[in-house]
């Protein structure tokens, strides 16, 4: 950390096997204004020697740490929440590893809540990456929390105008930056998670329970390669997208509603899930996706009649 007077925060990239949009997400945050940050790249055990060769070029500017098994998104962003909360940090954030960022996007988050005390976290106005800068995919999110349903605002939508700072009912996991004493009162991110969804969500629905806010600041702006992370640059038999997001996406889905969802709901709730999962059916075998469909249902079995717990 440097000897500055601003907030000290510490952002966390989880790379695997991802050399090149990691590369582009550090170049950016070398050109942050904010003069009291340090990235902390966590490894999660990539094969391809991609942070080996990030170390030698960004050893001066980030805190590299390499896990000796693929801890997963939740596991991984959990070793530098750890980090951060051991060396003092006042703020933690994980961002996407496939971002880049406006120079000026962290002071915004600094001090979009530094002087709020209600308020625990935050998060930027993403816009897609590439040909579709100009379009936003995420300005906060809104939870139904009778469905267990977490929806993202003005996804697709082109007129940024019209935005405020305002308070959010949960923040993506994409660029959750939270003060390091919340994470301290709430606990880390819960690494049954793995990776696909909610642990975002299920991070900012703790931290609402616990009495706080979360605060969405469209000042600060990110760009997201969306799906750059998860998705493979080779065509297989069932497209890009690895079968086992939808596994990981429909059991997270699951688990959520079991945790969070009022008991009186939760048969609404699971009905509501069905339905979506009929629609899954039909779209994978017009689409003759067998893998997909089949680790689809897995998930759903196995988030609704399984127990999971750190």
């Amino acid at each position: 950390m440097t000897s500055s007077s601003f907030p000290s925060v510490a952002v966390i990239l989880i790379n695997w096997n991802n050399y090149e949009d990691s590369k582009k997400c550090l170049i950016s945050l070398q050109k942050c204004t904010y003069d009291n940050f340090l990235p902390i790249v966590v490894d999660n055990f990539s094969q391809d020697g991609s942070t080996q060769k990030l170390a030698s070029e960004f050893q001066d500017f980030a805190h590299f740490i390499f896990n000796q098994e693929n801890l997963g998104f939740s596991g991984g962003n959990n070793v530098g929440f750890r980090y951060a909360l051991e060396h003092g940090f006042d703020y933690a954030m994980e961002l996407n590893n496939d971002t880049e960022v406006e120079p000026d996007f962290l002071e915004k988050l600094v001090f979009s809540i530094h002087d709020k005390k209600d308020f625990a976290a935050a998060q930027p106005l993403i816009y897609y990456n590439q040909q579709r800068r100009h379009i936003i995919w995420n300005a906060g999110g809104k939870l139904i929390p009778q469905l267990g349903l977490s929806l993202t605002k003005m996804e697709g939508k082109t007129k940024p105008e019209s935005l405020h700072g305002q308070e959010t009912d949960w923040i993506t996991g994409c660029a959750f930056f939270i003060k390091t004493s919340v994470l301290k009162e709430t606990g880390l991110l819960k690494e049954f998670f793995f990776f696909g969804s909610f642990e975002d969500v299920d991070l900012s629905t703790r931290i609402r329970n616990a009495g706080y806010k979360l605060w969405f600041e469209p000042s600060s702006v990110i760009y997201h390669s969306v799906g750059n992370s998860s998705s493979s640059k080779v065509k297989g038999k069932e497209g890009f997208l690895n079968p086992r997001v939808h596994y990981l996406a429909q059991r997270n889905q699951m688990i959520y509603i079991k945790q969070h969802t009022s008991p009186i709901f939760i048969p609404l709730a699971v009905l509501v899930q069905l339905g979506k999962m009929g629609a899954y059916t039909g779209y994978f075998l017009a689409r003759w996706r067998p893998n997909k469909l089949k680790l689809a249902w897995r998930g759903f079995w196995d988030g609704l009649l399984k127990t999971y717990h750190d």
